[in-house]
Parts: structure tokens; C-alpha cells; sequence
């Protein structure tokens, strides 16, 4: 963790010293699995929109058209970027089979590549600058230690079925580890990720079959609001059930002030967006390697205490 928290520290320290005089010209290109209108996405295109503006380079957000993962799409996306001869490449690796190979073409092509939100262990293998991102079962577990401290027993996980993204297994999988009690899954397809109906009726029906659950939890974004509806659905008994989810939107710091959802995972993906720019500007200019090939940006907890602060900043 000290380790961890100086890497970041010198991070900072670097940029301050530079800013204000970036080698002018240079272009940065993000290619990742979501469009720039998830709502998760969002907050990372303004930090990077922003490192663009304080670093005085080009940045560009290329993503795929639907949020429905599609490696195919981020390929051919990734495969124009490198025909672009950036200065630098931004990439999400949440299918390292399927990307992999395209990602160290542009190692080899001289282009430094950090990664971005998914990919951490994958650093050595596309021989990238970096990773700037989070722990994907690290945010599952965070999230099964919280409904352990609400006293839960018996979750249901709203998740895509096994095997369908890494990432997700691994977010679910480390929700099952760290759960004092027994946990169930509410299975949504890739397909339906951006149609909240299908989660709603989905995850409605699996408490149907299961009157002692006790606790749900959303592995994501997409189906923070869906969840709330099925809250609302359920009337009294929804409000004696606790409810958490895995990232922050707007819909997330809602329902936190609105006292009904219990708590969010905050991976703070502003930093994703800003980090990755930085560490390329000090590379091209400078040859500055990051020391470490993880730089972890959540997850932290934001409950109903604490959301008003967050909901203060631009991000």
C-alpha cells in the first residue's frame, strides 16, 4: 500500500513540475470496451479531456458503439488507432485473449501503450508502460466485507453468466470468497447490459425464487438503476433488504441520497482517464517510466455520509 500510495505521490510531483510545457503536437489515443455515453465512461473521458487541456496535447476517446464488450469492435477500433501513428495509446484490456496480440502490435510498432480500468496483470505481456486501473477482486471482495458489516446472509449477485468477461468473473468470484454468508446470481447477458427491463425482470425473478435474500449486489454500472427499481417494486420489503453495486453514476449518488442504496465502490476512474496522459507526456518527453506497473485508483467506499463531497466535485 506505501508503495502504491508514493508511486501516485510521484506521479503528481512529476506532472507539476512539468506542466505548461509539453512537447507540442503530440496526440493520445484512449480505445476501450464501452461507449463515451456509459455512464461509468464519462467521468474517465473528463479526466482525460482534462490532462489533455493541462498538459497542452491532442486527446482522443474511441470506444465501441454499443456497451456490449465487443472485442471485435475495440480490435478494428485499436488497429486504426496504431494506423494513426500516435504518440501514445490508452487501452482497456478486458478480453486479453482477443486483444492482446493487437496491443503489443503497438508496442512493437514504438508506440508506449499504457493500460487503462482492465488488463493489470497483462502489463509484461503486451510490454506496456503501465496499468492505471482497479483490482477487479479486490471490488468484489471490498463489497462483500461491507454487507458482512450490515449483518446480510444471504446475497444475490446481479453479474453476467460465468466465463462471459474475466473482470466479472473475477468481481464475483471475490464477492463469493469474502461473503460471511451464502450468495446467489442474478445472471444478465452481455446483450442485455444496456437494457434495463431485461435486468429489472431478471433480478426480480431470482428474488421471487429466494424470500431469504438479504442483500443484493450489482458487479456494475449498467445495473445500478435497474436495481433500484426492482427496489421499489418490491415496496416494504425492498427496504429491508440491503443494497451496494460496484461503481458510481449519477444514478448511484441519487439513491445514496436518497438513503436507498447502502453504499458504492468508488474505482475514482476520473484518475483513469487523467493518469494514463501524464504518464505518456513524461515518457515522450522525457523518457520517465513509471517505477511500478500498477497504479490502483480504487476501489473506495462511498456510503450516504460521505457522497455529498463527491457529488461537489466536477467529476
Amino acid at each position: 500500500m506505501v508503495k502504491k500510495l508514493a508511486f501516485a505521490v510521484t506521479l503528481a510531483a512529476l506532472f507539476f513540475v512539468v506542466h505548461g510545457s509539453a512537447r507540442a503536437g503530440s496526440t493520445f489515443i484512449m480505445v476501450t470496451h464501452s461507449p463515451p455515453s456509459d455512464t461509468y465512461w464519462v467521468s474517465v473521458i473528463k479526466g482525460l479531456e482534462q490532462a489533455g487541456k493541462d498538459l497542452g496535447v491532442e486527446v482522443q476517446y474511441r470506444g465501441v458503439e454499443n456497451n456490449l464488450n465487443d472485442p471485435n469492435q475495440q480490435r478494428r477500433n485499436l488497429e486504426a488507432a496504431i494506423a494513426a501513428k500516435p504518440d501514445g495509446i490508452i487501452v482497456s484490456d478486458p478480453t486479453p485473449s482477443s486483444l492482446n496480440a493487437t496491443i503489443k502490435k503497438a508496442s512493437d510498432a514504438g508506440i508506449p501503450v499504457v493500460l487503462v480500468n482492465q488488463g493489470g496483470d497483462q502489463v509484461e505481456n503486451v510490454a506496456a508502460l503501465a496499468f492505471v486501473g482497479d483490482d477487479p477482486g479486490s471490488q468484489g471482495e471490498l463489497g462483500a466485507a461491507q454487507f458482512n458489516s450490515l449483518g446480510s446472509k444471504h446475497a444475490l449477485i446481479i453479474t453476467a453468466p460465468p466465463g462471459a468477461l474475466p473482470f466479472l468473473d473475477a468481481r464475483t468470484n471475490g464477492f463469493k470468497k469474502a461473503f460471511a454468508g451464502t450468495s446467489a446470481l442474478a445472471e444478465i447477458p452481455l446483450s442485455d447490459f444496456n437494457n434495463s427491463n431485461r435486468i429489472k425482470a431478471i433480478t426480480e425473478s431470482q428474488l421471487q425464487k429466494d424470500a431469504s435474500i438479504d442483500a443484493v449486489f450489482s458487479i456494475g454500472g449498467c445495473c445500478i438503476t435497474a436495481m433500484m427499481q426492482v427496489r421499489a417494486d418490491l415496496g416494504e420489503k425492498g427496504k429491508d433488504i440491503h443494497w451496494g453495486t460496484i461503481d458510481m453514476t449519477a444514478s448511484a449518488i441519487r439513491s445514496l441520497k436518497a438513503r436507498q442504496l447502502d453504499f458504492a465502490l468508488d474505482a475514482q476512474q476520473y484518475a483513469q482517464g487523467y493518469y494514463p496522459a501524464v504518464m505518456l507526456d513524461l515518457y515522450v518527453r522525457h523518457a520517465i517510466r513509471p517505477a511500478e506497473p500498477r497504479l490502483i485508483t480504487g476501489p473506495v467506499v462511498i456510503t450516504q455520509s460521505n457522497v455529498s463531497r463527491l457529488e461537489a466535485t466536477d467529476r
